[in-house]
């Protein structure tokens, strides 16, 4: 089951439900009976670099990984050296 964010239309405060597919399209119903409709909700959405390697987006998880090698985007692999490629 997905994860839908929905808005408060009286506080705006956005919040996620666990729904089933079928019901994406219904508002959301509160206990005391308001009704939220459905947003997109951009907070969750990261920067894609795709110019970036992946040692450059997140430096300390590839140090967590500790990898013999690294591979480029072009294809090419490099022996992993943490003091160069972090």
């Amino acid at each position: 089951m997905p994860i839908y964010s929905y808005q408060n239309p009286n506080t705006k405060e956005v919040f996620e439900v666990l729904r089933s597919f079928k019901d994406w399209d219904k508002p959301y119903i509160l206990e005391d009976g308001t009704k939220c409709k459905r947003v997109f909700d951009y907070r969750n959405i990261g920067v894609i670099d795709k110019n970036a390697e992946v040692f450059q987006k997140d430096p300390d998880y590839v140090k967590k990984c500790k990898p013999k090698f690294i591979k480029y985007n072009d294809g090419h692999r490099e022996k992993y050296d943490p003091t160069r490629h972090c």
